[in-house]
C-alpha cells in the first residue's frame, strides 16, 4: 500500500511546496518508508507519493518517477504481469534503470498509449503527467481495488489523493459531509462506489476500470 496525491492549479497560480507536502503526508500511514514530492509544469502541478517499499528497495525506486524526461508518475499498486510486459518492451528497444513495475507502466504507456492499460493485470491507481504534451491522466484498476479520489473546481483547481483524509489539508477547500450521500450510504453501504460519489461534498471517485484526462480549458473527461 502506498499513497498518491496531486494538485493541479488551473488558474495559472503556483502550487505551494508546503501545501503539497502537507497534503501528501496526511497519508503517511500508507507509506512510512519515504515521501517524494515534485513540482511540474512551471510549478502549476504538484505530485506527491508516500512509499511502502516492496519492489526495488533502492533510491531508484522512489516516486514520483520520471521516464526519459517525457513522463512523470505517482503510482499506488502492483502490476502482477509486469515481467511479461517488460520482456515484450525489451524486444522493442526499451532499457530500464530500475526493477520496478512503475517504470514498466511508463514504458508501456509510451509504446501503446492508453491501450497499455488493458495489458495490465493487477491493482493500481496512478497519475501520469506528459511533459511534452502537457496532459494529466489518471487511471484506476478495473476492479477498483486501489482508491483514487478527486475534486474538480473549474478554472481553479483539480486535486487527487488515495484517501479523502488528505482534502482537509488542501488550501481553500472546506471538507464537508454530504448529508444526502450519507443517508444514501446508510441505506446501502455499497451504493456510493458505482456512483462515483463519496460521503463528502465535491469529493468524487474515479470509477473502476476508467481513466481520466484533465485539461484546464475543457475540464475533465472520464472514459473506460
Amino acid at each position: 500500500m502506498c499513497g498518491i496525491a496531486g494538485i493541479y492549479q488551473l488558474n495559472q497560480e503556483k502550487v505551494k511546496w508546503s501545501e503539497l507536502r502537507r497534503f501528501t503526508d496526511t497519508m503517511y500511514h500508507r507509506g512510512p518508508d519515504g515521501g517524494g514530492y515534485e513540482l511540474l509544469h512551471e510549478d502549476r502541478i504538484g505530485f506527491g507519493h508516500r512509499r511502502l517499499s516492496i519492489l526495488d528497495l533502492s533510491e531508484q525506486g522512489k516516486q514520483p518517477m520520471y521516464f526519459k524526461n517525457k513522463y512523470c508518475i505517482t503510482y499506488n499498486g502492483e502490476v502482477y504481469n509486469f515481467l511479461e510486459i517488460k520482456k515484450e518492451l525489451l524486444t522493442k528497444g526499451h532499457s530500464f534503470k530500475t526493477e520496478t513495475d512503475t517504470e514498466i507502466i511508463l514504458a508501456a504507456y509510451q509504446t501503446w498509449g492508453k491501450d497499455a492499460f488493458s495489458k495490465f493485470n493487477g491493482m493500481w491507481a496512478f497519475a501520469i503527467w506528459d511533459i511534452e504534451e502537457k496532459k494529466l491522466l489518471l487511471c484506476r484498476d478495473r476492479f477498483g481495488v486501489k482508491p483514487l479520489h478527486f475534486i474538480y473546481i473549474p478554472e481553479k483547481v483539480f486535486a487527487f489523493a488515495s484517501e479523502t483524509v488528505a482534502f482537509a489539508d488542501l488550501d481553500g477547500f472546506a471538507k464537508e459531509p454530504d448529508e444526502q450521500a450519507l443517508l444514501f450510504s446508510m441505506q446501502n453501504l455499497s451504493a456510493l462506489e458505482p456512483s462515483g460519489n463519496t460521503i463528502y461534498k465535491h469529493i468524487k471517485q474515479l470509477l473502476p476500470g476508467h481513466f481520466m484526462e484533465v485539461d484546464p480549458k475543457t475540464g475533465i473527461k472520464s472514459t473506460r
